[in-house]
This record gives C-alpha cells, sequence and structure tokens, in this order.
C-alpha cells in the first residue's frame, strides 16, 4: 500500500468507526486510569459517578496539536489530556486538509471543522471520525457551529451558507461573508436530513461559537450597514435562530482578530487581548431580568509566566480564566487566573513520546 492510500484509508477507518451517539464524554477527573473508565461508560452514568466524585475540581483540558502535511493534502490531529500534573496521549485522527481557512468547535466531547464545504467531526476520548459530506449548497463557503442539547441529548450542525459582498468603510474597502440561507442537520441519525431555518436576514458571523444549556451563540456583524456586533441565539431544540442582543458600544471591535466567545460560570463571555499583556473579558448573563455586560480587565504584564505570548483560550467550571499560546514550541506553559483574588498559577504542557509535530512549530488549541 502506498503513502497516499495508507492516509486515505485512516480517514476511512476513522469516519467508519464514529459513534457519536454514545461516546461522548470528557471529564475533568485527575486520575487517567478513572479517565479511561469512563470515557467507556453512557454520559448518565458519568453524571451519577461525578456526584460521589472529591476530586472532579481539579480542571483538565483538552490540548489539540495539529501536524499539517501538504503532500497528502491531510493533517494529523493529536489529542492529549493536560492536569496539574500530567500531559497524557488520548488519540489521533487523520482529516482532510479544508478547502478554507477553518474554525474549530468542541462541544461536550465531540469537536468539529466549522468552515469548509466538507464537514468533519471526531471524538477525541476514542480517536473515532467522520466526515458528513458536503453541504447542499451553491455558495462556495458554509460556516458551521456544532452544539449539544441536552433535553433531547442530541448533537446539531448549524451551518450557515455565505457569499461575499464588498463595503466600503472609512475610505476602505473589506470584504464580508454574508450569511442568508441556514441549514442544519442532527448527528447521529442513520438519514441525515438538512432542515432549512427561517431566518432571512443576512449577517457576517465572526470566528467561534459557544453552546450553553442546549443554546448556541454567536458573534455577527448586523444592521444595514453590517456595522453593528451583535450575539446570534439559536435554539437546539425549537431550532429557532434570531439576534439576541448587542455587543457593549464600548466593546473594542478593533482587537476582534484575538477574541473567543466562551462560558464562564454559565454566563457568556466574550475574551479579547487588546495589548501584547493586556486582556478583557466581557461578561453577559443571559438568564438575568435586566441585560448588560460586565467588563473584567487583567494585566500579565510584570508576571513571571515564562512565556507571554499567550490567548485566552477558555474558562474552568470554577471561574478561572486559561491564557495559553496558539502555537507549540517544545514545552511551554498553560495559566490559570483567577479574576476574584487575581492569583495566577501555571501547568507545563510537556509532550516526551517523540512525535513528528514536536520537530517544528506546530499549531495548538486548548479546550
Amino acid at each position: 500500500m502506498t503513502t497516499s492510500q495508507s492516509k486515505k484509508s485512516k480517514i476511512e477507518n476513522n469516519s467508519q468507526s464514529l459513534e457519536i451517539s454514545k461516546e461522548k464524554n470528557f471529564d475533568d477527573v485527575p486520575l487517567d486510569v478513572a479517565m479511561e473508565i469512563l470515557m467507556r461508560l453512557p454520559v448518565k452514568s458519568v453524571a451519577r459517578f461525578l456526584l460521589l466524585s472529591k476530586s472532579s475540581l481539579e480542571p483538565r483540558l483538552l490540548v489539540v496539536f495539529i501536524d499539517l502535511d501538504r503532500k497528502w493534502n491531510c493533517e494529523d490531529w493529536y489529542f492529549f489530556s493536560l492536569s496539574s500534573s500530567s500531559t497524557s496521549y488520548l488519540s489521533r485522527v487523520t482529516c482532510p486538509f479544508p478547502d478554507h481557512v477553518c474554525y474549530s468547535h468542541y462541544v461536550n466531547g465531540l469537536i468539529s471543522f466549522g468552515y469548509g464545504l466538507e464537514k468533519f467531526i471526531a471524538n477525541p476520548s476514542t480517536g473515532t471520525s467522520k466526515v458528513l459530506g458536503r453541504v447542499q449548497t451553491s455558495s462556495t463557503v458554509a460556516h458551521s457551529f456544532l452544539g449539544y442539547d441536552p433535553v433531547n441529548d442530541e448533537y446539531k450542525l448549524l451551518v450557515l451558507c455565505m457569499n461575499e459582498k464588498m463595503q466600503r468603510h472609512d475610505g476602505r474597502t473589506r470584504i464580508l461573508q454574508l450569511s442568508s440561507q441556514h441549514q442544519v442537520v442532527t448527528l447521529g441519525v442513520e438519514k441525515k436530513q438538512w432542515r432549512m431555518i427561517d431566518y432571512r436576514t443576512p449577517h457576517g458571523p465572526v470566528l467561534n461559537s459557544v453552546c450553553i444549556d442546549g443554546v448556541l451563540y454567536y458573534v455577527a456583524f448586523t444592521g444595514t450597514d453590517l456595522s453593528q456586533l451583535s450575539l446570534m441565539r439559536f435554539d437546539l431544540g425549537s431550532e429557532k435562530l434570531d439576534l439576541f442582543t448587542s455587543l457593549s458600544a464600548n466593546f473594542p471591535a478593533a482587537f476582534l482578530h484575538g477574541f473567543n466567545l466562551m462560558s464562564c460560570k454559565g454566563k457568556i463571555a466574550l475574551a479579547t487581548k487588546t495589548s501584547f499583556n493586556e486582556f478583557e473579558v466581557w461578561v453577559f448573563d443571559q438568564q438575568a431580568e435586566t441585560h448588560g455586560w460586565l467588563k473584567k480587565s487583567f494585566s500579565i504584564k510584570g508576571k513571571k509566566l515564562l512565556y507571554s505570548g499567550l490567548f485566552i483560550t477558555g474558562t474552568t467550571h470554577t471561574g478561572e480564566f486559561v491564557l495559553a499560546p496558539r502555537f507549540y514550541s517544545n514545552n511551554f506553559y498553560v495559566i490559570y487566573y483567577n479574576p476574584d483574588t487575581k492569583f495566577f498559577r501555571k501547568t507545563k504542557v510537556q509532550v516526551h513520546a517523540d512525535y513528528e509535530f514536536k520537530h517544528r512549530e506546530t499549531n495548538a488549541m486548548f479546550f
């Protein structure tokens, strides 16, 4: 078998073995042996066991290293589990190289690409994966968001079919990807049926999404001149899409290239890097009677963190902000910052085996 056939075979084998509906849990437990056991249990059993666990408060991150193979037009994704005491290998999957720049979304144990016309889903715990096929659209790009509905125990993929639009702003021309056609599909069913979503107002989605309690949220340019930044909302149960609220007028839109939408203790949070060492996190309580954005700012200037090229990648369930680099370079640290106590702590990411990606700068992601 040639190397090209071997790469193709790995993708096909991964696709055939993915079990989306059952194996979907990646839990915060401190012992690697316990984690291996829990990953093989149904999600309801895991939930019951967590009620008895005294050690589940320790945050555990999913670390992804992406090794690009341009020769065979594919990527190898290496998944690791990171705790305060170890960096443990989980699995590797090989996926087709996307047609366009892609963004990844991690929800309740599954990870997906979010941009190209072909949709790719992987389970880091088991190393299984699946190509969902091309979206039926005349558009050249389909931006998608993965979500999980806990009420109906279903994963769904919201797809925004994009078209380009030229716009003049402040004497400059920019190209926006606008969505005016939307589709959704339920994963794990034998015969997948794409359903159209009744929302026809064009808007330009920006980067990633966050799924909280069965609702997907993402940021988009809205308004007649597409100058307003808004928070869009898609209810996975009712499959209704609408404009939820506007972003704060004080939000630093100029720094959108470094922002991340995430959950902070169950609330919507929008994190951005305003300078090399300065960060802002805007928190929005979607359940409150009176809506408003609360800003939290902090700096790592002068801190002995051993690494300064950091971005906010998410939060722990105890409310700590997770700061990590975007590229792997031998060994590095992940930083945890508690906004209440103003306390910093760090965990070393150390991959011991001789993986190919260790010999060059590699894209790193943290969930």
